[in-house]
């Protein structure tokens, strides 16, 4: 009879964890969506013309920017939870709006796109790594002197 009443009182506390984890996860949900859509589709950067993902967050502690007063270079590197493909797909869109020619590409593991334009070049790293997370690398160098001659 304890057996039973305790396989019994198992049983409710299993059912009560998960209707509690459904709850809670319904409720982040909720307010992962809010927050999505009040954000813009994208952020911009230090170098002109290079946007990111509102989903991708720049880890500033490996990130670096070197500007001055006709040149502006470095590294981002962004890290998050989206989908390589969707990335690539993203940056090569929103880099050929803005000027940016694509002239070639890498894919083995990982994927490097590679752009250039006449005042700079960009390389777009995009990494895998554990968890569904993504890490990207965008290492951009442009000359501003030859960029405001071309507008």
């Amino acid at each position: 009879m304890r057996v039973r009443t305790n396989i019994i009182a198992l049983f409710f506390l299993c059912v009560f964890l998960v209707c509690g984890c459904t709850t809670t996860t319904q409720n982040s949900t909720s307010q992962t969506t809010t927050t999505v859509a009040s954000k813009p589709y994208y952020s911009g950067t230090e170098f002109p013309d290079i946007v990111i993902p509102k989903d991708m967050k720049i880890d500033q502690s490996r990130s670096m920017i070197v500007k001055t007063k006709d040149y502006v270079g470095g590294v981002l590197v962004l890290k998050g939870r989206v989908k390589a493909k969707s990335l690539e797909e993203f940056f090569k869109n929103q880099l050929r709006s803005r000027g940016w020619d694509l002239i070639g590409s890498v894919y083995y593991r990982n994927t490097l796109l590679a752009f250039r334009r006449e005042n700079g070049s960009c390389m777009v790293y995009i990494a895998n790594t554990s968890f569904s997370n993504t890490e990207v690398q965008i290492w951009v160098s442009e000359d501003l002197e030859a960029n405001e001659s071309f507008r």
